[in-house]
């Protein structure tokens, strides 16, 4: 039976626009010229008016050439690491131990490795891999891999890979469709209700509503996890539909943050001294939206030692470790998710500084 996919080749509805924002938020440059020079793409996020699908109809996935220089790990804060915890015990409690476990898109690999350390049979997938984890190949996962598979993991992948129904067809098909998947996504209804335009970005192709998410099955558990931020799917490989109802129920979606994307700027504009904690996706939309030439932010901090020293891309703010507030006098911190302040906070133990989150 044909597949249809997430798309329907009918008439979509725009939701948000903008241009010349970088392809890669998560690559970081050496230089000042190399940042300003960062290749840079446009985002048209429209909503399929027949099945309700999410996504940037001007991504152009022959631009995304994933490597080492891509850094996305997360794990030097406690409170990911947290994050990373509840949703291994999340896994468990799905029944996940004694289980043949693949996951695909395992980035540096420590989700992986926590998995291993819990006595769980693991291999991973992903070509930006830099350790020397033997259970882990630096490769893309295609329907040519010849794995088979008790459990198959997504974490923070589907959302970067076009048309992806036919992806997790090409997963169940190579697997027999047998076995389960766990699937992990950012969630676009959080990010519509807090008009949270910096959660949006070239890299992520697919934007996820839970209906959206639990329609390509015919059966799934589902959930919210870091605050409402994620959304995650548990299911069959069997349950998986072999097309997408093309009447189908769904929400239509509004976003408009120009209005709060001017209030920020407004506050940005009456403070002096201010920095951001984050040289993530969000940092760098950020920057890119509310200060493209570098003059009302000083500089990043992050505590992921590969983005230190470093500067972000086409605005090329310059990235340090939390030690630069020792040094340098700032009066304001922005931080780009709410989820760390408190952490922040204790990292940093300073009450001559005012706290900002978006």
């Amino acid at each position: 039976m044909m597949i249809i996919d997430n798309y329907s080749n009918n008439s979509a509805t725009c939701i948000y626009r903008q241009s010349q924002l970088p392809i890669f938020q998560n690559k970081v440059y050496n230089s000042v010229a190399e940042a300003q020079n960062a290749l840079c793409g446009e985002i048209e996020l429209v909503q399929d008016n027949v099945s309700g699908f999410i996504y940037n109809a001007k991504f152009d996935s022959s631009l995304m050439v994933y490597d080492e220089s891509y850094q996305n790990e997360q794990s030097n804060s406690p409170f990911f690491r947290k994050h990373l915890e509840e949703v291994l015990k999340l896994l468990i409690h799905l029944g996940i131990r004694d289980k043949k476990v693949v996951e695909i898109g395992c980035g540096k690999g420590y989700f992986l490795e926590m998995m291993r350390q819990s006595g769980i049979d693991c291999i991973g997938f992903d070509p930006t891999y830099e350790g020397e984890n033997e259970y882990v190949l630096k490769e893309f996962f295609s329907e040519k891999t010849n794995i088979k598979a008790d459990v198959i993991i997504l974490r923070h992948t589907l959302e970067h890979i076009p048309r992806p129904f036919t992806f997790l067809h090409t997963i169940a098909k190579s697997n027999d469709y047998q076995g389960y998947i766990f699937i992990e996504v950012p969630t676009f209804d959080w990010i519509a209700k807090k008009e949270a335009f910096w959660d949006i970005f070239y890299e992520h192709c697919n934007y996820f509503t839970e209906n959206t998410l639990k329609k390509m099955f015919h059966k799934a558990q589902t959930g919210y996890l870091f605050g409402g931020q994620y959304i995650y799917l548990w299911a069959k490989l069997a349950d998986l539909k072999k097309q997408i109802e093309e009447k189908s129920d769904f929400q239509k979606v509004s976003f408009n943050p120009t209005a709060k994307i001017e209030t920020i700027k407004d506050r940005l504009q009456k403070q002096k001294d201010i920095a951001i904690w984050g040289a993530g996706a969000k940092g760098n939309t950020f920057l890119n939206l509310l200060d493209p030439q570098r003059k009302l932010i000083n500089f990043v901090v992050d505590i992921n030692p590969a983005k230190q020293n470093k500067f972000i891309a086409k605005t090329a703010h310059p990235i340090f470790s939390p030690d630069i507030l020792k040094k340098e006098p700032i009066n304001n911190v922005w931080v780009m998710n709410k989820n760390y302040l408190d952490e922040i906070k204790r990292s940093i133990n300073n009450t001559n500084i005012n706290f900002h989150v978006i």
